[in-house]
């Protein structure tokens, strides 16, 4: 049984907290699998707020096939954007790609040379900023931003070109 009141209100099959996980993969329950009287508070809450990160990063993720992404960053038909920081920039960056750190877009920012009226695919170090920064350019003005799931290193295997010790224009 639930430990207190509060775990057992939590659990009844008709909240919400209920629903969210029962809209988690089975996988992802582990040994809990939805059982109310095995879910303690303590174990609830983490597994909850993984599940709810996933699930709006995964809804902000558009669909897209990297090769064609690479295509059209290479025939000027998109722009690649960086949000890493600046120090990670300077050790490396893909040769087609613009700086607009995550640090800068949180502070309302949109670097000068992002045209906002053209297709942005956007990267960081390992896919997971890229989440945080698509909503950023939105709010700046960018019409179609897309996070790409792939990282720094996986899109050099991919093919990109690295430039190094450059730094970001001021």
């Amino acid at each position: 049984r639930p430990s207190s009141p509060t775990a057992e209100r939590m659990l009844s099959f008709s909240s919400p907290i209920f629903h969210a996980l029962a809209a988690l993969p089975s996988s992802r329950l582990g040994a809990c699998r939805l059982s109310p009287a095995r879910l303690s508070p303590a174990r609830l809450v983490p597994l909850l707020a993984r599940n709810l990160v996933h699930s709006a990063a995964m809804r902000m993720s558009s669909s897209y096939n990297i090769r064609d992404v690479l295509d059209d960053v290479k025939e000027g038909k998109a722009q690649l954007i960086d949000c890493r920081e600046p120090y990670e920039w300077e050790a490396g960056h893909l040769l087609l790609a613009k700086p607009a750190p995550l640090s800068v877009l949180q502070q309302g920012i949109l670097p000068g040379d992002i045209s906002p009226d053209e297709k942005i695919y956007i990267h960081c170090a390992a896919g997971v900023r890229v989440h945080a920064a698509a909503p950023l350019m939105r709010q700046l003005g960018c019409e179609s931003v897309v996070p790409l799931q792939e990282g720094f290193a996986s899109l050099l295997n991919l093919g990109l070109a690295l430039d190094r010790g450059k730094p970001p224009p001021a």
